[in-house]
């Protein structure tokens, strides 16, 4: 299995948002999406791309994508009021099952860290599933003080 690793261009964010739906799914999340959650998602990826505050990072074997990770420039609250204004955000971060256990994601996930770094964020926030935590840990990731409660379970 020969795999190609690559940067994203527009062209790609079709494939892209079907795979972050398809990851979206495996976790259980589907049910909460919007009916139109696909248009938004590829609206959102124009403009952030276009902006150039995205991009993502794809793994690809027979010129199929088989991984992804996503690189994302964030200014919310609080953190547009720190000197930066923004911090780098990982998100998208899916290999398909069956290429799994690879380093396909470590691979891409160090991708992506040095965009952000190249782009001058102070940080990196992420949420990671509890089979991507041993790689984010060992990326140098420690454990953050968000805290969440959910109240739709």
């Amino acid at each position: 299995m020969e795999i190609k690793y690559d940067s994203a261009s527009p062209e790609d964010i079709a494939p892209i948002v079907d795979m972050k739906i398809e990851m979206l799914s495996e976790f259980g999340y589907d049910q909460y999406l919007h009916e139109n959650a696909r248009e938004i998602i590829f609206e959102d990826y124009n403009r952030l791309y276009e902006a150039n505050l995205a991009t993502h990072f794809l793994a690809k074997t027979d010129n199929r994508i088989i991984g992804i990770v996503g690189a994302f420039i964030k200014s919310d609250i609080p953190f547009r009021y720190f000197s930066k204004g923004h911090y780098g955000f990982i998100g998208d971060v899916y290999t398909i099952p069956t290429y799994r256990n690879h380093g396909i994601s470590m691979k891409l996930n160090k991708e992506a860290l040095s965009w952000l770094r190249d782009y001058g964020v102070g940080f990196v926030r992420l949420l990671a599933s509890d089979a991507g935590r041993p790689i984010y840990e060992r990326l140098g990731f420690s454990p953050d003080v968000d805290m969440v409660l959910n109240f739709d379970k």
